[in-house]
């Protein structure tokens, strides 16, 4: 039972965090995910089966010490934003930021007694592991996309991470698991400290 709560959890963290970056993107002049039906929270529009359900189950399975996982990425033409710089910023941090206002409000749900502290803890652990894994720096991750911000949208870093950005972040999982997930734990642990000082 409890990998099925895991993952329900996961599947609507993901799917929310998508959405806001569709929202996001559409409330700055580009109406990309509106026009391919994403600004939905039809979970079936947005989970991708790899990211959503298979990699989510395998850590599971294999007692990793948290789980990630990713959804379709909501489609955004950078280039349409306006203004640019600050659109592509607030776009790329909108999903980080809808995780952890999850976070905040299974906090207060578990507070008001409204959730249960088991329930809760699932919630804020998956929801705050996902924002501080989405800011590591380095595209296509929303942090990598913060930090690169200003550069025009067709600098030769954002093709070469667009064709090689995944297949580096996995390999770095498997290969530099050690330090990947000190620097998750270490953004998690920041968020945490947030977390603790609002609610």
């Amino acid at each position: 039972m409890e990998i099925f709560i895991k993952i329900l959890c996961l599947v609507l963290a993901v799917v929310l965090h998508e959405l806001s970056h569709g929202l996001a993107a559409y409330s700055f002049g580009d109406t990309s995910a509106k026009q391919m039906g994403r600004l939905s929270l039809n979970p079936i529009k947005h989970i991708d089966p790899l990211g959503s359900i298979i990699l989510p189950f395998l850590l599971f399975i294999t007692n990793a010490p948290f789980l990630i996982g990713w959804a379709k990425p909501v489609p955004v033409d950078f280039s349409k934003l306006r203004p640019q710089t600050l659109g592509t910023f607030l776009v790329a941090f909108a999903g980080p930021m809808m995780n952890i206002f999850l976070a905040i409000v299974a906090s207060i749900l578990w507070k008001t007694g409204i959730l249960s502290g088991g329930v809760a803890t699932v919630v804020v652990q998956i929801n705050v592991i996902l924002a501080a894994f989405n800011m590591l720096p380095i595209l296509p991750l929303d942090g990598g996309r913060m930090i690169t911000c200003f550069l025009p949208q067709n600098h030769p870093i954002f093709i070469f991470f667009e064709r090689f950005g995944m297949i580096i972040i996995i390999a770095s999982l498997v290969l530099f698991k050690t330090q990947v997930h000190g620097a998750i734990l270490f953004l998690a642990n920041l968020i945490l400290a947030f977390l603790n000082m609002l609610v």
